[in-house]
């Protein structure tokens, strides 16, 4: 099976990238400000959520997480399955409003992508949406032997991040760690290569679950989550 239809099939019949298997449990309850995980941080790095949640709760920040999540559709648009995304578009949108959410907090480059150019111009969608990492532009984080890894779809972010992480190096980690759009389920060998490229020279700190779920597979001892840094200084 083509890795599109594997992507795609994961995300329309199990509501996540990764095909796991997740009861999408509705509560019934209003959640104002809700903190959406993200297929990889729900499914394959827990400890990401863990760092965010804690990091959220010493700024005072309230939120809740929906039960019945599912994925934001990104991958779908960006494989040019259009009709199929806008499906999830659709279904999220309703469970949002359902819920009576007003902000929605995301820690994923992709996912605050999707939000921002893809439910936009939904009717019905009328949520703000916050990358967590704007929470934190008045924290100074010692980031002495780090090298910032940049993610694709966040290098929009690259002033911000070094402006709350300091001491860092003027150069940056290659970009792209050779996982997204699929690329891991399709070629995993141009992946892997990647990695190990984005992973030279200083521990890397990253910004993305998917680059961190990626980059940590390949060398633990030298990645590290943006929010992982700074739960250990705040």
């Amino acid at each position: 099976m083509e890795y599109k239809e594997k992507i795609k099939n994961r995300i329309l019949l199990k509501g996540n990238s990764y095909g796991e298997d997740m009861e999408k449990v509705d509560d019934g309850k209003i959640h104002k400000v809700i903190l959406h995980r993200g297929c990889t941080a729900r499914f394959r790095e827990e400890i990401l959520i863990d760092s965010v949640s804690s990091c959220l709760k010493k700024k005072g920040i309230d939120f809740t997480i929906l039960d019945d999540e599912s994925c934001c559709g990104v991958m779908l648009f960006l494989l040019g399955l259009e009709e199929e995304a806008k499906q999830v578009v659709d279904e999220n949108v309703k469970k949002f409003n359902k819920h009576g959410v007003e902000k929605i907090i995301t820690i994923c480059p992709g996912c605050i992508e999707s939000f921002r150019d893809y439910y936009k111009d939904h009717p019905d969608f009328n949520i703000e949406v916050v990358f967590a990492m704007d929470l934190f532009d008045d924290e100074s984080i010692d980031g002495t032997g780090h090298i910032i890894h940049d993610p694709c779809h966040a290098l929009d972010r690259k002033e911000q991040v070094r402006g709350i992480i300091k001491n860092v190096d003027k150069k940056r980690a290659n970009s792209c760690c050779g996982f997204g759009v699929g690329v891991n389920t399709g070629r995993k060998d141009l992946a892997l290569k990647m990695a190990k490229k984005t992973l030279r020279g200083d521990k890397v700190v990253t910004y993305c679950p998917a680059c961190y779920h990626h980059l940590n597979k390949v060398n633990s001892e030298k990645t590290i989550d943006f929010f992982t840094l700074v739960n250990e200084q705040i």
